[in-house]
């Protein structure tokens, strides 16, 4: 039994209308705070150095396997069952045809996926739920959007969602983080849950967005995971 067309069928474009917000910040605003920023980003990782990492309790849970972001030291929990590609995989044929093979997926999917996200991953096509996971990192970004201003930005963009919240959290590691999740109604009802962290490694942001057609719950459960593992 294939699931070709209900694994095409999940809808990524209100994602990344929300990465956007989440990842926005004016010219004028980057130009005055990229030096202010770039010390800063010197002094914290300074400091953490000198601490050690003692403060961080990042792990990755039972039944998920760690995968490292490209051009980045972050590592982050996929289910381990899953089926995962990298921007590095983007002229590897044999790994993309075998992702291909295992998730239903097709390939122009696919290979729109790599050219768009660092890392894009899958559930099996033989799961309950059609489930999948991009990462997504933008180094022109200082700083986390707040709660208000992704909001406003929502009214602004006239889209409304199913159950749109916004919120904070702080990651495994001890960063603050934003969430947000909501469901939408295309072929059958899919569930999102986005993760909008600070990059460790120095300036930028990455953004997770997981969508589950399974339930919300399992989407802020895959979304928990990441959060304490990075």
């Amino acid at each position: 039994m294939t699931r070709l067309s209900r694994r095409t069928a999940l809808t990524t474009a209100f994602a990344g209308v929300l990465a956007a917000s989440l990842a926005a910040c004016s010219d004028s605003e980057d130009t005055q705070n990229t030096g202010a920023a770039s010390q800063e980003a010197g002094e914290t990782t300074a400091a953490a150095e000198t601490d050690g990492g003692s403060d961080s309790t990042a792990t990755v849970p039972d039944g998920y396997t760690a995968v490292e972001i490209p051009d980045t030291t972050v590592a982050f929990a996929v289910p381990s069952d899953w089926n995962v590609l990298t921007s590095d995989d983007a002229d590897d044929d044999e790994r993309i045809n075998a992702f291909i093979q295992s998730t239903g997926l097709d390939e122009d999917t696919v290979r729109l996926k790599l050219e768009a996200y660092s890392v894009f991953a899958a559930s099996g096509a033989d799961s309950d739920a059609t489930e999948e996971l991009d990462v997504q990192t933008d180094s022109r970004t200082t700083e986390l959007r707040s709660e208000e201003e992704i909001s406003a930005d929502m009214e602004e963009y006239g889209l409304t969602p199913d159950d749109l919240s916004v919120s904070t959290a702080t990651t495994g590691s001890g960063a603050e983080a934003r969430l947000m999740s909501y469901s939408l109604e295309v072929v059958e009802p899919q569930y999102t849950s986005m993760v909008n962290a600070l990059n460790p490694d120095g300036s930028g942001i990455i953004v997770f967005t997981v969508t589950s057609t399974d339930s919300a719950e399992r989407a802020q459960e895959l979304v928990d995971a990441i959060l304490g593992s990075i």
